[in-house]
């Protein structure tokens, strides 16, 4: 049973888009941590997969990834399901896209694609970064054909 560790939003804080994924370890396909990405109207937030409803050892790691909308610099597709999202302080976040059901295995980002895709686009828009080729959006499209 896979549940998602609970989101804590502030008071005027309300959800707007949610995608099922991982972040990788490394530069490899191999999910580091399952994580449910959440764009609400103030912040990106990634809340861990709780296998069984138990708190992972990672789960604080996970959590330290959240991201403010007013520090996303930019956010360009990668190769398969993979998408990177830059902010301000220099750091970036690899986060892979899955199919919105099912398990979740690593092999169902071959198919999660288009759900990349809409993800990059709801992030972009959140953060005001508009669309790609804009000048406030970034011009490379890191493979978002793959």
């Amino acid at each position: 049973m896979l549940r998602y560790a609970p989101l804590r939003l502030a008071a005027d804080e309300r959800i707007v888009f949610t995608q099922r994924g991982y972040i990788p370890f490394g530069t490899t396909s191999l999910s580091m941590a399952g994580v449910l990405l959440t764009i609400t109207t103030r912040r990106l937030l990634f809340a861990p997969v709780r296998v069984w409803g138990l708190r992972s050892f990672g789960e604080s790691w996970v959590r330290a990834k959240s991201i403010s909308l007013q520090d996303v610099t930019g956010v360009k597709p990668a190769a398969g399901a993979r998408l990177t999202i830059r902010s301000r302080f220099g750091d970036s976040v690899s986060f892979v896209a899955i199919l919105p059901t099912g398990v979740g295995p690593v092999w169902q980002s071959r198919a999660a694609v288009p759900y990349r895709d809409e993800t990059v686009r709801r992030i972009r828009e959140a953060c005001g970064l508009g669309e790609p080729g804009s000048r406030a959006a970034e011009s490379d499209d890191g493979g978002a054909s793959t």
